[in-house]
């Protein structure tokens, strides 16, 4: 009975058929992408607040996010549904006037944006292509600013005393990049994209009451400056990403 089975096993053929990856056949993928880039907001955050002559050291200097969701893949276009998640590097600021040290300040921004994405493939191989993309979607954003006065700077702001600001604001996202994707193993492929996102917040509202260096603000307010003026805060510039895709 044992050569039986044996001889049986000898004579059927076995057949491993491996999946070959072909990205043009490849047609829903779920992705996470990384990216960073310079920031342009530096003091933005803090600027005109507490009166004229008040300089912040420090600045935040870079943007970085992370974006994940889904993709449907054609030969010659692809559509991407994602969310991206916004947060530039946290700001650590001492606000000075007249060689006096007045207040330390943080300032923490966090924001996210569901989005659409339209890739056209420029060139294309069984392993590889490389694509341009148009991307928009509405991002909203949080601000928090927590404020530690000096003795001096409570001889400058009778009144004031240590204290949180937390505002938010929402606005349009509007990006193109170019990339490159290819095959790393598998079913799993890598790309990176170089693009331009135009994203500015032109007026933030103040989310809870607050006695701030400007007076007494209620929730609903406009955030604004000394003067009276809006702040803004923009995350608009050139970025750089590195992604992964999962095709399924």
């Amino acid at each position: 009975m044992k050569r039986f089975w044996g001889l049986l096993f000898l004579l059927t053929p076995l057949i491993v058929q491996a999946r070959v990856f072909n990205i043009d056949k490849e047609t829903a993928a779920a992705y996470f992408m990384m990216t960073g880039a310079g920031s342009q907001i530096g003091t933005n955050a803090l600027n005109g607040e507490s009166g004229a002559g008040v300089t912040f050291s420090g600045g935040t200097n870079y943007n970085y996010s992370g974006e994940f969701g889904f993709l449907y893949s054609r030969p010659y276009a692809s559509l991407r549904f994602g969310l991206e998640i916004f947060k530039p590097s946290l700001l650590n600021s001492a606000a000075t006037s007249g060689g006096a040290d007045l207040y330390t300040a943080q300032s923490d921004i966090m924001g996210y944006a569901p989005k659409i994405s339209l890739e056209v493939n420029l060139n294309r191989g069984g392993t590889y292509r490389s694509f341009i993309a148009v991307m928009a979607g509405t991002a909203s954003m949080t601000l928090k600013n927590d404020y530690v006065l000096t003795s001096a700077g409570q001889s400058a702001y009778p009144g004031v005393a240590d204290h949180s600001i937390e505002a938010k604001g929402s606005a349009t996202l509007l990006a193109a990049t170019l990339g490159y994707e290819g095959l790393l193993t598998d079913t799993t492929t890598i790309f990176v994209e170089f693009g331009y996102r135009q994203l500015k917040f032109d007026s933030l509202k103040y989310t809870k009451d607050v006695t701030t260096f400007s007076g007494t603000k209620t929730s609903g307010d406009t955030l604004e400056n000394a003067v009276g003026a809006p702040r803004t805060l923009d995350f608009s510039g050139g970025f750089i990403g590195l992604g992964f895709r999962f095709f399924l």
